[in-house]
Parts: C-alpha cells; structure tokens; sequence
C-alpha cells in the first residue's frame, strides 16, 4: 500500500534545485471516499539557469489510514491508495481547483 509522509507545515523540504514547503494539508470528501491532498509552493534557488517559484497541489490519493506510523524520521505516516481513473481525477481536479483557483498544478501521485 502507498504511503504518504506529513511532514511539517511551512518547513522548507531541501532538494538539488531548491526546496518545497508543504503550505496546507487537508481531505476532501469524493463519492463515498476521502481523498487526502497537499498544497506546496516550490522555489528553485540552486539551479542553473534561474530564480523562480511554483505551486502546485498533490494528491497522495483516496486516504486508507490516517497517521497509522512515523517513518525513520519520526514523521506521521498515512496510508493512501492510488487514484488511477481519469474520470475520478478529472472530477477531483475541479474540486480542488474551485478550492485553490490561482493553482494551476494538480499532480496525481
């Protein structure tokens, strides 16, 4: 089963490029499920070729357990399930995109 690491609201997520910041989690509720959802900002600072920014929302998928163990690193740990049909994502996508209008990344892990 995938799983989806918490990490810490407003803390900056280092990478090559630069970091990401987890800005808001939450759960939206799809059909008879719930589906669990991110919204990060990202910042490319250490890259080659330019400064600049993006935000995107992720959605982990359809939530199976929420924070049911902490990974090595002590961060809450939630079970997801993947959301493979287009017709679901698209519909979630318009959810989430009446939620966050000035997004225009939606990444479906």
């Amino acid at each position: 089963m995938p799983k989806y690491v918490h990490f810490p609201i407003n803390e900056e997520i280092r990478g090559i490029g630069g970091y990401y910041k987890v800005l808001e989690e939450g759960v939206i509720d799809f059909e008879d499920d719930k589906v669990l959802f991110a919204l990060k900002g990202a910042h490319f600072d250490t890259s080659c070729c330019t400064v600049r920014g993006v935000g995107m929302v992720a959605i982990a998928g359809y939530l199976v357990s929420w924070k049911s163990a902490q990974n090595e690193n002590g961060f809450p740990v939630s079970e997801v399930k993947h959301i493979n049909d287009s017709e679901s994502r698209k519909r979630i996508k318009a959810l989430l995109k009446k939620r966050f209008p000035y997004i225009e990344v939606f990444d479906f892990d």
